[in-house]
């Protein structure tokens, strides 16, 4: 539980670096680009080659859908709606873990879906926006973030699981990105036109920190803490970072709430996480 709290805390951060420092001056696919390769660059010197060509292939699959892909619709979102509104449209990804784990595991866990659509009203009370026809774009490129940041985490939880040695070590994660780096450079090469640089040590310095802290040490906790409890603890826990993503906005950013709305938001999410654990 400890990873995915970690996790939650530092991802909190990075909704409103991206939105208000990076998004503005560097393209999304340059951004992805970056990232993705700093975080390789982090686990390649642990990296194992002599496991098999399979465990490197299905790893780097998963790192494709999980980073390479969620990146592709979640970073290009920011070019057309508001942090805020970013925060609100991923509150539907605990549905998404819940439908996936449920599909794949044959049936219905009717517990955890309740408790993943409690935590998306939780999630709705906490900041609920006037959603106008421009949005449009933006929610469908948020849901297909959701979508593929949900898939791979259940594929990783499956995966690990599956295997003979339960072995999440950082030998194998330096192929997680490189599965993302994949993604990231077939869109910047389509989008070769557009593409953008840092411009200033400021800007280098954060994309060196979601490099390095946010995708690298992020992922890796968050995956390796999906290991530990439940599906439907996992689905709720999605949730998690976005009052703590909009109280880093509110408290930095000077962004108005309803303050009774957060509050009962919160603890509607809080008791989703309570219960799935108790479960």
């Amino acid at each position: 539980m400890i990873y995915l709290i970690i996790s939650t805390i530092i991802w909190a951060f990075s909704f409103s670096i991206i939105g208000n420092y990076l998004s503005p001056i560097i393209d999304p696919w340059s951004l992805s680009l970056l990232r993705v390769i700093i975080s390789f660059l982090i686990f390649l010197p642990f990296v194992d080659i002599n496991i098999s060509k399979k465990r490197m292939i299905y790893i780097s699959g998963i790192g494709a859908i999980q980073i390479g892909f969620m990146y592709s619709f979640y970073l290009n979102a920011f070019s057309f709606i508001s942090v805020e509104k970013i925060l609100l449209f991923t509150i539907f990804t605990p549905i998404y873990v819940t439908m996936i784990s449920d599909f794949f595991q044959k049936k219905i866990q009717k517990f955890f879906l309740f408790l993943s659509l409690f935590s998306v009203i939780g999630s709705l009370l906490i900041r609920i926006t006037d959603v106008q026809l421009l949005d449009l774009k933006g929610f469908a490129l948020i849901q297909g973030a959701n979508f593929s940041f949900a898939l791979g985490q259940v594929l990783y939880k499956r995966y690990i699981k599956n295997i003979s040695s339960q072995d999440y070590n950082l030998n194998e994660f330096a192929y997680f990105y490189f599965g993302a780096i994949i993604i990231a450079s077939i869109g910047s090469v389509i989008m070769i036109d557009s593409i953008t640089y840092p411009k200033s040590l400021t800007q280098w310095l954060l994309i060196l920190w979601l490099g390095v802290i946010a995708s690298g040490l992020g992922y890796y906790f968050w995956n390796r803490g999906s290991l530990l409890v439940s599906n439907g603890t996992l689905a709720v826990m999605n949730n998690l970072v976005i009052p703590l993503g909009l109280f880093i906005e509110i408290v930095f950013f000077s962004k108005s709430i309803i303050v009774g709305n957060y509050t009962i938001g919160v603890l509607i999410i809080l008791s989703s996480i309570y219960f799935s654990l108790r479960r």
